[in-house]
Formats: structure tokens, C-alpha cells, sequence
């Protein structure tokens, strides 16, 4: 009886020694699925509050090209989070005697997470996968772009010329083989009527910029002819503070210093022979500004956009009524916006104007059209901006409702008009830092401060 009570105890004491050693087991086989399942449920929280996030941001007017950014960041690591979770649910699923309800669990959460994420990135490299980034512009420094100090908010407007110019042999280099049909000009050249004009006094004070300047975000617009001059030149202003897109056109003919020359030529050259960088730069150079980026697009592929976009509505003037339809396709528009029958000023206004109809119609585009028409679009532009920084930019203009508003240089600043040179071209000539100024004004409105009384408007002509 003695022997059996021993065997007894032995066997009792084995039990709870094997126990013993199967406790942990099972309690590291509920972590392991526990983990998965937390970490799916994570990654499907934070999927949800970004959904929240952005829902609020742009039901608010918010949403910005930082959001955008942030939102790639978190998708990317929702789907790390999922993805980690999956594969711990799937292997406490091969372990034996291990409780299988939480991993299960965490498979389904954690593919249901990757199915967003996964679609998400899709949609996101199917809209921006033709995009013609430039990221050399991009690279380049303030020196390079000639852009503008704002010195304790006042604009500098001193456009002495660099230590060193190119050549006009390094020019005809840049050419490509093109013909060169220009030749240096300078003020001598200038007859006294536009002399006059393009000196017409200095200002009585200093000009800055107040507080709040730096919500407003300027950059070029260019629109190229066959041979890759500009033929349209815009600034195009993102005004967060008036809510408001500001286009403004710089006549093709305008008699501007080169930077990159050291001698005179008309504006529309810069991007012949200088590209982007040369066409910012002397726009930066001539007009005081800080402009940093640019979109361009050829005019032959205007056609596509506008018909991308199924034609425009286009405010005609009474002129331009007899001649076109105010619903036009893209080759309409073209035409249109190239039509040379009265003079620059009105055909800078014609370019505005399919512009505004453009942004116009965007805004009415249904969201599911979207990402079809941005992919289009952005495979016919060339741009130094991000993707997330064009999409932040078409977002503020859409969920804010901004007003759009246009208006040329020409119109506004006193202007001599007439031939110049051998080859007779026109060219608008005018005080650069008087533009300067109405530039200034228009952009920025309150926010800056002129140092002219008056600014000098209106047109002579030789």
C-alpha cells in the first residue's frame, strides 16, 4: 500500500512538472497570435484615422501638398504594420497546440489592409506615372534661377548683370542648329520716346512686403510655339490669403535685359535658348521676383487638354464673338488663343482667358474623373514641381472655391510699342521696375507696400 501511495505522489508531482513546462508554450502561442492581431487592427486604425483626417481637412478647405506627403508615409507604413501581422498570423497557424482564433482574425485584417494600401499606391503611380518631372531645374541654386533677396521684407529691385555672359557663339550652341534670327540690342538703339518710357523716374521710397506675404506662391506658366519660343508667358499666383488664383501675362515682345546674354532681346527668346532655367531666371532678372518653379506646356498639345477636358466656355469679347464659338474644342481653342488679327495685348487676354475656361471646368470635373484627366495632363506638361506639390496646388484651388482673376503687364504699365533691329520685330518697351511694381501690387494686394506714388498706366505707340 506504502508502494502504491509513492508511485502515486510520483506520478502527481510528473503531472505538474510537465504542466509546468507546457504553461509558457501556451502562453507565448497567445502572444504570438495576439500580436498579429494587434498589430492588423493598428495598421486598420491608422488607414481609418487618415481616412477621417482627410475627410475633415477637405470638408474644411485644408487639405495642402503636405497632407499628401503624409499620407503616402502612413499608407506605407499601415501596410508594414499589416504586412508583419499577416505573416505572424499565418505562422501561428502551422505551430500545433497553439489557439488559432486571433490569427485568423489578423490574416482577414491584415489582407483587407493591404487591398486598401496596395490600391492606393496603384491609383497614386497611375495618376502621377507620366508625369515629366524636371529634376534638374529642381537642383538648381537661387544664383541660378536670378531669383530675388527679400531683405527684412524689402524688394531689392538692382538687376546689375553677372561677373560673367555667355557668348553668342555658346548661344547659337544652345540653338541646337536653329537659325538665329536676332541680333544684341541696347538702350542706344532705343529711340527717345522709348527711352522716355522706360525711364520714367524713380521711386520715392523703399517697397517691402508685410507679413503674411509668404502664403502666396508664385510660378511661371509657359506656352511654347513650333520652334520652342514662348509664346505664352504667365505668371500664375496661388494667393492663400485672398483665395484666389491671379494670372497674370507678360507680352511675348517685351523688351527685357538677358542675364545669361548681358544685352537686350525679346522675353519669348529666353526659353529658346536657355530652356526653363534661362526663361525663370529672366523673368526673376527683369521683374524682381522669386519664382522657382514652372509648368509647360506645348500649344500643339493644348488641343489634347482642352479636348480632354470636352471642350471649354470661353468669355469671348465682342470682337472675338463673330469669329468664334464661346464652346471650344481644343483646336478651336488653339486657334483662338494664337489669333494675331488685332495686337498683343488681346492675344495675351485670348491666352488667359482659355486658361481661366480651363480651371473652370476642372472644378466641375467630377472626382471619379480625375485621376484619368491628371494623368493625361501631366504627360503632356513638363514642371519642376512634386507630385505631391501639384496636387496639393489643383486641391487648394478646388475644395476653396478661389476666384480666379487675369491681367497683362501691358495693359497696366505705360508702354512704348514699335520696331526694333534688322529684322523689324515689334517690342513692347517699359520701365522694368515700374512693372515690377504693378506686379508687386496685383500679387500681393495690402500685403505690399509701394515705394511709387502712382503707379503709370497706359500705352503710346510709335
Amino acid at each position: 500500500m506504502d508502494n502504491e501511495q509513492y508511485h502515486a505522489e510520483e506520478l502527481t508531482e510528473a503531472a505538474f512538472e510537465v504542466d509546468a513546462r507546457l504553461s509558457p508554450k501556451r502562453k507565448r502561442s497567445r502572444v504570438l497570435g495576439v500580436a498579429a492581431f494587434v498589430l492588423a487592427f493598428a495598421a486598420l486604425l491608422l488607414l481609418a484615422a487618415i481616412g477621417i483626417y482627410g475627410f475633415v481637412k477637405y470638408r474644411h478647405g485644408a487639405l495642402a501638398g503636405t497632407d499628401i506627403s503624409f499620407f503616402s508615409v502612413t499608407i506605407t507604413a499601415g501596410a508594414i504594420l499589416a504586412g508583419i501581422g499577416l505573416i505572424l498570423g499565418v505562422v501561428t497557424l502551422f505551430l500545433k497546440k497553439h489557439r488559432k482564433g486571433f490569427a485568423v482574425s489578423a490574416i482577414v485584417i491584415a489582407l483587407v489592409v493591404l487591398l486598401i494600401c496596395v490600391g492606393a499606391m496603384y491609383v497614386y503611380q497611375y495618376i502621377f506615372g507620366e508625369l515629366n518631372y524636371d529634376e534638374k531645374f529642381s537642383s538648381l541654386s537661387e544664383e541660378e534661377l536670378g531669383i530675388v533677396k527679400i531683405n527684412n521684407g524689402e524688394v531689392i529691385r538692382d538687376r546689375a548683370l553677372p561677373e560673367s555672359t555667355e557668348s553668342l557663339d555658346r548661344i547659337a550652341e544652345q540653338a541646337r542648329g536653329m537659325e538665329i534670327e536676332f541680333e544684341d540690342l541696347t538702350n542706344v538703339e532705343l529711340p527717345e520716346e522709348a527711352l522716355a518710357v522706360m525711364h520714367s523716374g524713380d521711386p520715392e521710397g523703399p517697397s517691402y512686403l508685410l507679413e503674411g506675404a509668404e502664403q502666396i506662391t508664385n510660378f511661371m506658366l509657359f506656352g511654347l510655339d513650333q520652334v520652342g519660343s514662348s509664346d505664352a508667358n504667365i505668371i500664375l499666383s496661388v494667393d492663400r490669403v485672398h483665395h484666389k488664383i491671379k494670372l497674370i501675362s507678360i507680352g511675348r515682345d517685351s523688351y527685357v535685359m538677358m542675364p545669361q546674354w548681358g544685352s537686350y532681346s525679346r522675353i519669348t527668346y529666353a526659353y529658346n535658348f536657355g530652356g526653363a532655367q534661362g526663361a525663370v531666371r529672366t523673368v526673376n532678372h527683369n521683374f524682381s521676383l522669386n519664382i522657382q518653379d514652372y509648368i509647360t506646356v506645348n500649344f500643339e498639345q493644348l488641343i489634347d487638354i482642352v479636348d480632354l477636358l470636352g471642350g471649354v466656355d470661353v468669355e469671348l469679347s465682342e470682337n472675338d464673338q463673330w469669329k468664334y464659338h464661346s464652346h471650344m474644342a481644343g483646336a478651336e481653342a488653339l486657334r483662338y488663343s494664337r489669333d494675331r488679327s488685332d495686337s498683343e495685348i488681346n492675344r495675351a487676354g485670348r491666352q488667359r482667358n482659355v486658361v481661366r475656361a480651363m480651371l473652370d471646368k476642372v472644378r466641375q470635373m467630377p472626382i471619379s474623373d480625375y485621376p484619368d484627366f491628371i494623368r493625361a495632363c501631366f504627360g503632356m506638361c513638363t514642371t519642376s514641381f512634386t507630385s505631391d506639390e501639384l496636387l496639393g496646388i489643383c486641391l487648394e484651388a478646388v475644395q476653396n472655391g478661389y476666384t480666379v482673376e487675369s491681367s497683362a503687364v501691358m495693359e497696366n504699365v505705360e508702354c512704348w510699342t514699335g520696331v526694333l533691329g534688322k529684322e523689324q520685330y515689334v517690342y513692347f518697351v517699359y520701365d522694368l521696375n515700374r512693372a515690377s511694381d504693378w506686379i508687386y501690387r496685383t500679387i500681393y494686394e495690402e500685403l505690399y507696400v509701394s515705394g511709387y506714388a502712382e503707379p503709370k498706366s497706359g500705352q503710346t505707340a510709335e
